[in-house]
This record gives structure tokens, sequence and C-alpha cells, in this order.
């Protein structure tokens, strides 16, 4: 029989996973802007491209009974990728605005999270072995990069932080968390999804 640990299927939450994670999710927003822009793409056919590699990955991640580094990291750089493509949609596509797009993928993951919570007891993170958590766990990384990259936009553009105060905004989260952590009893899977809507690097 395979213990939890020997079938988990995500990476272990270490420092080390914090700074993968943060440079990984930068190099998937360039990598959503090279699609629409520097190829020529356009922010829809990026958008199709971006999310026909995330479907193959995550086709590939719920097939395999381990963790596997290089198949779990490509697919969060795609699902950033993602989240570029549809923050810039939403603004300069649809117009709806980087608020509203905030406001619907706020909402959106923590309608997942909750349902997560009443149907498997739970809010996981790590580790990650059953089929219904992992469904929960990349949709939250979906909900969550999309929330990261739009926030990202909205905070840097429509607020006026720019790129440098965007990073302060987000280190400031990142500390906050930090702190609540080892200070307080909060949920650590809620404490974990909110790290992961911050580690990135607006650019």
């Amino acid at each position: 029989m395979i213990s939890n640990s020997d079938s988990n299927k995500v990476a272990t939450i270490t420092i080390t996973f914090w700074v993968l994670k943060t440079v990984v999710t930068t190099v998937g927003d360039l990598v959503g802007d090279a699609l629409s822009i520097a190829f020529g793409l356009g922010y829809l056919l990026a958008l199709v491209v971006a999310l026909g590699a995330t479907a193959a990955l995550l086709s590939g991640q719920l097939r395999i009974e381990r963790h596997r580094p290089m198949l779990f990291w490509a697919l969060i750089l795609s699902t950033a990728a993602v989240g570029a493509e549809i923050s810039d949609s939403f603004d300069r596509f649809l117009h709806f605005g980087t608020a509203t797009g905030a406001g619907l993928f706020l909402v959106c993951l923590l309608a997942t999270l909750a349902i997560w919570r009443v149907r498997c007891g739970r809010i996981g993170f790590y580790p990650i072995s059953r089929r219904e958590d992992e469904v929960f766990y990349w949709v939250s990384v979906i909900l969550a990069n999309c929330l990261g990259s739009v926030l990202g936009d909205l905070i840097g553009d429509k607020f006026g932080f720019g790129t440098f105060g965007n990073i302060g905004v987000n280190a400031g989260v990142l500390v906050l968390l930090a702190v609540l952590n080892g200070k307080t009893r909060i949920c650590k899977g809620s404490l974990f999804w909110v790290a992961f809507v911050f580690t990135r690097i607006p650019l």
C-alpha cells in the first residue's frame, strides 16, 4: 500500500517552494505577455493557447501517482500565463476593468475553498494525494494565479502604486502572513492560499 507521503503529488512547502513559486509565476506572466504582444497573437488567441497548454499539463498531472517536479512547475507556469492573459483581456479587450476581474476571481476562489472545506473537511495545500483534493488544489491554483495577476494590474496601474510600490504591497502582505502563521491559530490552508496569490513580482 502506498502511504499518503509516498503518493503526495505536490511540492513540499519550504522557503525553496516560495522562491520557485515567485520566479515561475513571474516567468509565466512574461510568457503570457509574450504570446499576446511579442508573437502578435492578441489577447484571446493567446488565452486559448495558454489554456490549451494548461489543460494538457493538468491531464498529465492527474494521471501520475507521485509528485513530478518538472510537471508540477510547468503547470504552475502555464496557469500564471493564463492569469496574465485573462487580466489583459478583462481590462483591454472586454473592458470589464481589473477591479471587476479581481472581485470575480476573489469570489470564485473563496467559493472553491469553502466548498473544499465542506466536502473534504479541510482547506488543503500539502500533502495532496486524494483525487478530490487534487482537483480542488489545481482549481484553486488557477483562480489564485488569475487573481494575483489581476490584482497586480489593479494595484500597480489603477491605484498608481507602480512596479516598486506593487512589490512593496506584496512584500508587506507576505510579512503579515508570516507573522499570522507564527503567532495565531488562523487556518494554515487559508494563509497558504493568500500567500499563493501574492508571491509574484509584478512587472
